[in-house]
């Protein structure tokens, strides 16, 4: 089937969205860890991420990005088609929308969105290649709190589940369960719970990673580079 045309489309958009939040405060939504934001193939609104972090899988269920503050979701409705990706949040977040009324804002999210593609992508090449650790080293400091980019005090950062930590590093739940417990043992994180963790963004930031943090002694080795 067709999809309407865009007013029409908009409008719809506007609809479904009203019912299916209608317990949405202004323009804001609050999303649990785990809860749908947008499934692909359905008609909606352009969303941005205000805080947390959402994955966006194909209609399959295979992870395609991660989006994080600032980003938009479902910029491709204004191209006419319907939501490319299935948006899930992976972490408790706050998304906004914005009627986008009229062609100049229309055409400013479209480049913003295009904007927001080539950094994304950057880092999704930094999330699925090379060594697991050097890809969990970077989805921490991705998902690290602004507020402590600078900090040597641990901050607390909230985190996905093994199992998105692991489809977004294209890993094993395993293999990042033995590198947090090896970045335990070596106390580059001070504090590790199940979807948390407390680290000094610095100290993790420009730490040398030996090789083999994916292995059993890899607290050790990291201790004895640190120590070197």
């Amino acid at each position: 089937m067709a999809l309407p045309p865009n007013s029409e489309r908009a409008e719809l958009g506007e609809i479904m969205l009203m019912e299916k939040f209608s317990f949405v405060q202004g323009n804001r939504h609050q999303l649990a860890a785990g809860e749908l934001l947008c499934e692909a193939g359905a008609v909606g609104v352009v969303w941005q991420l205000e805080s947390g972090a959402l994955r966006l899988d194909s209609a399959d269920g295979q992870f395609m990005q991660l989006v994080l503050p600032g980003d938009m979701i479902g910029v491709e409705l204004l191209a006419a088609t319907a939501y490319a990706y299935t948006a899930r949040a992976i972490v408790p977040s706050s998304v906004s929308y914005s009627p986008l009324s009229n062609d100049a804002e229309r055409r400013m999210a479209l480049l913003d969105g295009l904007m927001q593609q080539q950094r994304r992508m950057a880092n999704l090449v930094a999330l699925r290649t090379g060594p697991a650790q050097d890809r969990l080293k970077h989805l921490l400091l991705l998902m690290a709190p602004d507020a402590s980019a600078w900090g040597e005090v641990a901050a607390r950062c909230v985190l996905p589940t093994l199992k998105d930590m692991a489809a977004i590093l294209d890993t094993a739940p395993e293999t990042v369960s033995r590198i947090f417990a090896n970045l335990k043992r070596s106390h580059l994180l001070d504090v590790r719970q199940r979807q948390s963790a407390s680290f000094s963004v610095p100290r993790l930031r420009d730490a040398a990673w030996p090789t083999g943090m994916t292995r059993s002694d890899g607290g050790r080795r990291m201790t004895e580079a640190l120590q070197a």
